[in-house]
């Protein structure tokens, strides 16, 4: 027997080196496919998410609330004559408790009495007050007091004597008060001065 058949050829050890590098780059692929199969996927890194911020809305704008104001109350009021005289009447109302006064319309001659006077009921807190005067008188002054909570107004203006037929014309002034007041329990007084003609 010849040695060259015992001995492999230098052909056939490359062919199975070629081989077994072969099956060692398929043994080492599967086995890299096996590793990535079973090995975790690693977490993904949190993303930070933006919170949204609120966006405020424009709330309308309340009107301030004006503080409550009391108007001063005049001391002098012009009175409305038919006669266009327009006299005034000075007021001192020593109650604190008129909130307003205002000029009547007044009547056509004398609707009461000389040093007499006609209290009407306005509205609860107010009262209409009509009496005479002389047609061509230009000033005339009234005080308020009380008498156990009703108004007492006191006309301080020329006036003839008692029981005269001297003519007169209406005056009328409607005050209002900061409380109730009954036209019923108003005192109306004439201290009156005779005049001087």
């Amino acid at each position: 027997m010849s040695s060259s058949s015992s001995r492999p050829t230098a052909g056939k050890i490359v062919a199975a080196g070629t081989l077994a590098i072969a099956l060692a780059i398929v043994a080492g692929t599967a086995a890299l496919g096996a590793v990535q199969q079973f090995a975790p996927s690693p977490s993904p890194a949190p993303v930070a998410t933006p919170t949204p911020v609120a966006t405020p809305s424009a709330t309308p704008a309340r009107p301030a609330t004006p503080a409550p104001t009391t108007l001063p109350v005049p001391s002098v009021v012009v009175l409305d004559t038919v006669d266009d005289t327009d006299p005034s009447v000075t007021i001192d109302d020593q109650t604190g408790s008129l909130r307003s006064v205002v000029t009547g319309h007044a009547g056509d001659g004398m609707s009461t009495r000389w040093n007499t006077a006609i209290v009407d009921q306005v509205d609860a807190n107010s009262i209409r007050v009509t009496w005479v005067g002389f047609p061509g008188e230009k000033q005339v002054g009234l005080t308020i007091t009380a008498d156990g909570g009703a108004p007492v107004l006191v006309f301080d203006q020329m006036a003839p004597y008692a029981n005269t037929d001297a003519l007169g014309a209406d005056r009328v002034l409607v005050l209002k008060f900061d409380s109730a007041v009954d036209a019923n329990d108003v005192e109306v007084a004439f201290p009156s001065l005779e005049p001087s003609f």
